[in-house]
């Protein structure tokens, strides 16, 4: 009974010696102002900027709308914000860089960093530092708190990857990818022109009473009546409406859409004056910029064509945008398709009588 007595009283000297000079040290190591990379309350964060070795930066500001805003100018992508916030809560010093490797990294780190400052919601910076690279096998990235000495090689425990690329300074890598988003009771008027169809294209105007439909005046003479039904149900087509990507500044881009077949304008407007204007382009079968399915349709020349993308030109924004057919296929209606009579119900039919 003794003997058991003395084993467990040096069991547990060992345990908290192994606490205190283990455990505790690597604590106070990483919970130091040098290691200190993580943000626990992500909410108090008002701004984050970015900016590397070629100056090219990136400003995030929290909005009153919850949102972010991208270089005062543009909306932030949320999924962009949540990966980025969710590092900067997460991310945690693994080890400090071993001094074989020091040189290395620290050109790394002068070289090729990007420099993260964090700032709260008045405006006062909470953390700046550099952050490159990645470590052994892709894991964690190399980050230097700024005016320290020692860097660290820096994870999110659990997550295997590294997280330089969540501090890209790439401005299509944080612009919300949202062309429009449009209520039916904010629109004004919509026309969609298909240059090489000039018969189908349409006006719509969202009148007080009953949406008011302009076609080419060739039609008049043969259309019916007006089917408000659809007329109405269109005006409501305009909601959330996302491109694939932005594709600015992409090599060729501009002789592939020089070459291309317009499909249609698409311009839009909203009560507010705000105003929406877009060329959108069938692309060719043949042209494998992107991924793209090896199904196709033809445009009027009968060109081969991509049946799930297009490229469309944002005349409002100067941007050039990939989009997917399944979103704005909704929008190429043809004149005539507002003018077909309602198809009435087809009469109940009497029951037959069962078999005998």
């Amino acid at each position: 009974m003794g003997k058991t007595l003395v084993y467990l009283v040096l069991a547990c000297v060992l345990g908290l010696g192994v606490y205190f000079f283990l455990i505790r040290n690597n604590d106070e190591l990483y919970q130091s102002n040098e290691a200190n990379f993580s943000i626990r309350d992500t909410a108090s964060i008002g701004k984050i900027f970015l900016v590397d070795n070629d100056g090219q930066s990136i400003l995030l500001q929290r909005q009153p709308s919850h949102s972010w805003s991208l270089n005062k100018e543009f909306t932030a992508m949320p999924i962009q914000m949540l990966n980025i916030l969710t590092c900067l809560k997460l991310q945690t010093a693994h080890s400090p860089v071993s001094p074989k490797d020091m040189d290395r990294v620290v050109k790394l780190l002068a070289g090729l960093a990007t420099k993260v400052e964090v700032y709260d919601l008045e405006g006062k910076k909470i953390r700046s530092f550099y952050v490159a690279g990645q470590g052994p096998n892709y894991h964690g990235s190399f980050m230097i708190i700024e005016n320290a000495t020692q860097p660290y090689l820096v994870e999110i425990p659990g997550y295997d990857g590294y997280l330089t690329p969540r501090f890209t300074t790439e401005l299509n890598d944080w612009r919300a990818l949202l062309v429009f988003d449009i209520p039916a009771d904010s629109l004004q008027k919509v026309s969609v022109h298909y240059p090489y169809e000039p018969l189908n294209s349409f006006s719509i105007q969202n009148a007080l009473k009953t949406p008011i439909v302009t076609v080419d005046e060739q039609l008049k003479p043969v259309l019916s009546h007006l089917n408000l039904n659809r007329a109405k149900a269109y005006l409501t087509f305009f909601s959330e409406i996302n491109a694939e990507s932005y594709m600015n500044g992409m090599i060729g881009i501009d002789s592939m859409i020089r070459n291309a077949r317009m499909r249609c304008n698409l311009n839009i407007e909203k009560k507010s004056g705000q105003k929406f204007d877009l060329d959108i382009y069938w692309i060719d079968a043949n042209d494998r910029v992107v991924d793209m399915s090896d199904q196709t349709s033809t445009d009027s020349t009968h060109r081969p064509v991509d049946v799930e993308r297009m490229y469309a030109i944002n005349k409002s924004t100067h941007d050039t945008l990939l989009i997917q057919a399944r979103t704005f296929e909704k929008f190429f209606k043809r004149s005539y398709e507002f003018y077909q009579d309602e198809v009435a119900p087809k009469p109940a039919s009497k029951p037959k009588p069962p078999f005998r």
